[in-house]
């Protein structure tokens, strides 16, 4: 019997992003637009929140289109022992874009029966943007830019080498659960392989933004959680494939006990207390999270520090607040 689809509470680095973005939008995507893919079926209020959370801009598309062939070629690497040429990937990665590109301008996503998670709505067609030729033909070769890094990658070389029994898992449409003290937790891991008795996890990157140490740290905790590898024995690899750069996460084992006990705390009281309500942000029944009550510097600005009494500051950092208190937290 087929399980029921229940829209149930759950935390990933992508639901967090969103929820400190903006509240309303946060409600919106997981929950007033819920069953929104029953496009015969359901209100045309919340099918138009459905078909407007699944836009996306054309650098987001850029980085899918990279992602998805990069699983298309480790999935068969994994089945067949061969990784596929980077010509290959160019052509397959070129007629998905074609015809991706060609759905999304005739504005197909509304008329649609498949989920929109299986095809792309661009935003810059439903607001019918000015985009030029150029500004498009960028973006395409921007994907093969980074579909060439990554076929040249001493990743592919190091994979090519130890072989298909290496591999662990290899990114999925639908993300790993763990349970988290009770609490589930979404993780969808790029790429994680063996190497003796270490295990690497590659986070592939498209585009500038600064990374989040947490959402690595959280990657630790689910390959600790679901494989048992010691935390010493684990590597992150943030692959930058615009810039063909990667940098490595690696703590040792005094950093990850402080980093590992301290977020396992910090995630266990906010989700018991079900988040922050700011601005008009509710809980589905109208009912506030009570993690505002209890944070110690975000939102603090100019109030005491719970600690030792000095002023909490903001700052901007990339374009989003950063509070801190300069006593406790020296900032360089």
């Amino acid at each position: 019997m087929r399980k029921e689809f229940k829209n149930e509470f759950s935390w990933s680095f992508s639901r967090d992003n969103l929820f400190n973005e903006c509240k309303r939008k946060y409600y919106y995507n997981y929950y007033g637009s819920w069953e929104g893919w029953k496009k015969d079926s359901i209100d045309e209020v919340t099918r138009t929140l459905y078909v407007l959370k699944n836009l996306v801009n054309r650098k987001i598309w850029k980085g899918d289109a990279v992602h998805k062939e990069i699983s298309r070629v480790l999935k068969s690497f994994e089945t067949t022992g061969m990784i596929g040429s980077y010509e290959a990937s160019v052509k397959r990665t070129t007629q998905i874009m074609r015809e991706e590109f060609k759905f999304s301008k005739e504005k197909k996503y509304w008329s649609t029966d498949k989920s929109l998670r299986k095809v792309n709505a661009l935003f810059e067609h439903e607001y019918e943007m000015d985009v030029s030729d150029q500004e498009w033909i960028d973006n395409y070769n921007e994907v093969i830019k980074c579909l060439k890094n990554f076929h040249n990658s001493e990743i592919v070389d190091e994979l090519k080498n130890i072989g298909t029994d290496s591999i662990i898992t290899i990114d999925s449409i639908t993300p790993t659960p763990f349970d988290f003290n009770g609490e589930i937790i979404y993780v969808n891991l790029d790429l994680a392989y063996r190497v003796d008795d270490e295990v690497k996890i590659v986070d592939w990157k498209t585009g500038s933004a600064q990374s989040n140490t947490l959402q690595f740290v959280v990657y630790v905790f689910h390959t600790n959680e679901t494989l048992g590898t010691p935390l010493n024995k684990l590597t992150v690899i943030e692959y930058n494939l615009q810039d063909n750069k990667q940098y490595i996460h690696k703590f040792n084992e005094k950093e990850i006990k402080s980093l590992y006990g301290s977020t396992k705390e910090i995630l266990k009281k906010a989700l018991k207390l079900q988040g922050t309500s700011i601005d008009d942000y509710r809980k589905p029944k109208g009912r506030k999270g009570g993690y505002a009550d209890v944070r110690y510097v975000y939102g603090r600005e100019g109030e005491k520090c719970k600690r030792c009494s000095a002023k909490i500051k903001r700052i901007k950092i990339g374009g989003r607040s950063a509070h801190f208190c300069s006593h406790c937290q020296k900032f360089e």
